[in-house]
């Protein structure tokens, strides 16, 4: 079946890397699994041989067929035709996993984050430098607002480079595993802050974290973070991001 650019689709043929993701997810017996984007079922008739609980998260019209022909008879699967920016997990928690679209993997990412409590690991296949990104240390080039959002969150990993040639068709950039394994501590701060600040540290990355946030930020609650109010918002980091949406919600409330 032939790739359709308006989904972002390029469906995975290599057996190395398709082997090599397996073991990262990691499936075991009667565990909860959605695979978002299951594709031809590269990835997914591993998954349903493990026992797993498997759902199926997909969009195309004219993959469904496919995929109900491979593992409609199979007791442990079950195919939803939908978007996956709609999904809502309840009833969990689950390993969500699967090869994103390009155009559509920071929003599902922070739909996902908005759900963390229904999630026991995430292991997606994005483009190498979304993995970096998510990945990225504070002081970074690649530090930014999907950083410290999953990194709230998430204990995040990147793993196995994945070229272009692992794919039909070919995509232009190299992709990468990130795995995200939920925080057994993480500090509690309401997401809808922690996100509008956050959006809003790093809307110019040349000024300073004072000018970007001194519409909600005083100078004074910066100090009390230990922040420097003339730092540049990629050298912050997350405990920091985190303590500002607190203040924040303080003077919101």
């Amino acid at each position: 079946m032939k790739a359709k650019k308006s989904l972002g689709q390029n469906f995975l043929q290599d057996e190395g890397v398709i082997n090599s993701i397996v073991k990262i997810i990691h499936p075991q017996v009667a565990e909860k699994i959605i695979e978002i984007g299951p594709g031809q079922g590269a990835i997914t008739q591993y998954l349903q041989a493990s026992g797993a609980n498997l759902q199926l998260i997909e969009l195309d019209t004219d993959l469904i067929p496919l995929l109900q022909q491979q593992f409609g008879q199979c007791d442990n699967v079950v195919i939803h035709h939908m978007d996956a920016l709609k999904l809502k997990l309840e009833e969990g928690p689950y390993k969500v996993v699967g090869n994103l679209p390009y155009n559509i993997s920071s929003p599902l990412l922070i739909n996902m984050l908005y759900q963390f409590k229904q999630i026991k690991q995430m292991v997606f296949m994005l483009q190498k430098e979304v993995v970096q990104r998510i990945c990225a240390e504070p002081g970074q080039k690649l530090f930014g607002r999907l950083s410290v959002m999953m990194q709230h969150r998430f204990d995040c990993s990147s793993h196995l480079d994945i070229p272009p040639t692992a794919f039909i068709p070919e995509p232009k950039v190299d992709s990468q595993i990130v795995q995200l394994i939920p925080k057994e501590k993480p500090t509690e701060v309401p997401l809808k802050n922690l996100e509008l600040l956050v959006k809003q540290a790093f809307a110019m990355r040349r000024k300073t974290i004072r000018n970007n946030l001194k519409k909600i930020i005083t100078d004074e609650q910066l100090q009390q973070a230990g922040i420097d109010p003339g730092q540049r918002p990629e050298t912050i980091n997350v405990s920091q991001y985190e303590q500002l949406a607190i203040m924040f919600k303080q003077d919101a409330d």
